[in-house]
């Protein structure tokens, strides 16, 4: 059976151009036609996103009828976090609140879905790693303590934005530093393969690097996958795959 895959972060639909419109991001991951959909940096009733419900309308846009989000920090009287819009009912869904070094640093949290697929049982993780490394290999460490606990037969794949490399200098100031080997991908790879994409798929004026992913369980095949070019109505590029199960 074959399996589409997207992940994108949204920015709150905020797109390089400062216009936020999710309507035209989401016209251009329906192209793709994808079965599970993830999202990064998604709103729900904040002023900034004009009080939209956003995981719904994007479900919507993408004819995907099922969706959950998960809020990770309260903001402008709304909610701010992560999503995951499927093609199949999701049966169950939690949020792992990540380790944090600092309480002044952003909360950041680890959605999971499971849906079935005929007879797989698929477990899905939407991600958005910190800023901050030390928080990102907190953060691995306690994925792989959730992923032991899944049964060895069920499937697992997981998307999103892990700033692999990304360094926050302070508010709205980062930096991008590549290196030959990630330690936070190397903790995941102790379970998971990871598609090898190698183009830039984070782009600001403060620098840009290749930090958006998707990882996958060794009991299923990966056909292809691709770099999405947003054309500016985010600060991230998508990342497409497909998956045979």
């Amino acid at each position: 059976m074959l399996i589409k895959i997207i992940t994108l972060n949204i920015a709150h639909g905020r797109g390089m151009d400062g216009i936020v419109d999710i309507d035209r991001q989401a016209e251009l991951v329906n192209r793709y036609k994808p079965d599970i959909v993830f999202l990064q940096e998604i709103d729900m009733y904040t002023k900034r996103a004009g009080e939209r419900n956003q995981i719904r309308e994007f479900s919507k846009k993408v004819y995907l009828p099922y969706c959950s989000m998960e809020s990770n920090i309260t903001l402008e009287d709304g909610y701010y976090g992560d999503g995951i819009i499927s093609r199949f009912p999701i049966s169950f869904s939690v949020n792992y609140l990540m380790p944090l070094t600092d309480l002044n640093h952003e909360q950041r949290g680890i959605l999971c879905n499971r849906i079935s697929m005929g007879t797989a049982k698929i477990n899905l993780f939407s991600v958005h790693l910190s800023t901050y490394k030390d928080e990102r290999i907190l953060a691995c460490k306690e994925l792989n303590r959730i992923i032991n606990k899944i049964d060895k037969n069920e499937i697992i794949i997981m998307g999103g934005d892990f700033n692999i490399g990304v360094t926050r200098l302070g508010k709205g100031r980062y930096t991008f530093t590549p290196e030959e080997e990630y330690e936070e991908y190397k903790l995941l790879g102790k379970n998971l393969l990871r598609i090898q994409n190698e183009e830039d798929t984070w782009f600001s004026k403060l620098g840009q690097g290749c930090i958006d992913t998707i990882f996958y369980s060794k009991n299923i095949q990966l056909l292809k996958y691709e770099t999405i070019d947003l054309e500016g109505k985010s600060d991230h590029s998508a990342i497409y795959a497909e998956f045979n199960i």
